[in-house]
């Protein structure tokens, strides 16, 4: 018997008890040694996958009463060779090297949920292995209690369950050997953190040497405590702070990038340039593509025109292979505004849209290829998409 503490859940150990063979991998339960029928006629042995819901570390039943479940093996049938009822070809990712390509649905009548994933285990099993015991009176389910856990090496402090229920291990480990730099934790530098923290990159630097006030706090993720704000925290340090209690890979760097100071991105594999009045930034966009190392640069100019807001929202790729375009900040020379406004739900746009041209970049979002820039249009809800498009003042204050 396992000393894991999920084996130790009432449900796991009742089935271990019953002599299951179970494997816990990539926040799914895998039910070994599941005797089928395959559309051959055949008996075979599959293995039925169950999405784990996890609160801190505690197992969760089946609260909900989902009667889904996946299945990994060729089609299940019945003994005459014809697929059994609720069964539908339905890819789910388990891990990036393994799927599961059948999900049943098939829930007893006599229940009206599973409360359990005893239950629900014991439901589907009965379910695959009663037409393969009509051709076979001999095969079992149950060969006999086993148990094995594959380790979890994401850079997580609890485990990421959203991704086991989704199905995404496959899409997700586009993130693995990441190593992300953000220049910059203003309003719209935060937000991209907050969605890059999110993801299965191994390691986040954050760069900024500004310290982080009341106006911060109010266009940023979260909500920063009095005392907090009390200690006027840096910037990079605060947010470390936040994210390092879901994300393990995070550092800080409380300092402002320069021409001298590059060789701190020499390991980065991406990164997000939201510092717009970064006075080095020619240089340090030179120096990455130089080093054909992508960058995604963020940018916004908002005005007050006549008691309601409008402006620009930017986002350009200075990706290997790209025309180079002008900095987003500096397109258009000076900003002819006297003051730089900032809002917390543009902000967050601003990152949204630069987080959607990273995961394009990566592969994990369809796209109809590379574009230079995307431009925002308050006034319009337009995005404009191209290298053309007249950029505006935008300015993203740090």
């Amino acid at each position: 018997m396992s000393t894991s503490p999920f084996a130790a859940d009432p449900s796991i150990s009742q089935l271990l008890d019953e002599d299951y063979c179970l494997t816990f991998n990539n926040n799914h339960l895998i039910v070994e040694h599941i005797p089928y029928v395959t559309p051959a006629r055949e008996v075979a042995y599959g293995r039925l996958v169950l999405p784990v819901t996890f609160s801190g570390n505690a197992i969760v039943q089946d609260a909900t009463g989902s009667h889904v479940i996946w299945f990994i093996g060729e089609q299940p049938c019945d003994e005459n060779g014809r697929p059994i009822d609720g069964a539908v070809p339905s890819p789910h990712a388990v891990t990036a090297d393994l799927t599961a390509a059948t999900m049943i649905s098939s829930k007893p009548r006599r229940i009206e949920i599973f409360t359990t994933m005893h239950e629900k285990v014991v439901s589907y099993v009965r379910v695959l292995s009663h037409p393969a015991r009509s051709l076979d009176p001999t095969v079992t389910a149950t060969p006999g209690a086993g148990w094995s856990e594959v380790p979890d090496d994401l850079p997580f402090v609890y485990r990421d369950t959203g991704t086991a229920r989704a199905g995404l291990a496959d899409m997700n480990a586009r993130f693995r050997g990441q190593k992300i730099a953000i220049i910059g934790l203003g309003g719209t530098g935060s937000y991209i953190l907050d969605q890059v923290a999110k993801t299965w990159v191994d390691a986040i630097d954050l760069f900024d040497g500004d310290v982080f006030d009341n106006h911060n706090a109010f266009r940023s993720p979260g909500a920063a405590t009095l005392a907090e704000l009390t200690q006027r925290p840096n910037k990079a340090e605060h947010f470390a702070r936040q994210y390092a209690q879901m994300h393990t890979g995070i550092t800080a760097h409380p300092s402002f990038i320069t021409a001298e100071t590059l060789d701190v991105l020499a390991e980065s594999t991406f990164v997000f340039m939201a510092a717009a009045d970064a006075e080095d930034k020619p240089q340090i966009l030179a120096w990455l593509r130089e080093r054909r190392v992508p960058v995604i640069e963020v940018g916004m100019g908002v005005q007050d025109e006549g008691g309601r807001l409008s402006g620009l929202l930017t986002v350009v790729n200075h990706f290997p292979g790209l025309p180079v375009l002008n900095a987003a900040s500096s397109s258009v020379g000076v900003n002819e505004y006297d003051r730089n406004i900032q809002v917390a739900d543009l902000n967050a746009l601003n990152a949204m849209l630069a987080v959607l041209e990273w995961k394009k970049y990566l592969g994990y979002y369809a796209s109809a290829g590379q574009s230079t820039e995307s431009i925002f249009k308050i006034f319009t809800g337009d995005i404009r998409i191209g290298e053309d498009v007249d950029a505006g003042p935008c300015e993203e204050a740090a």
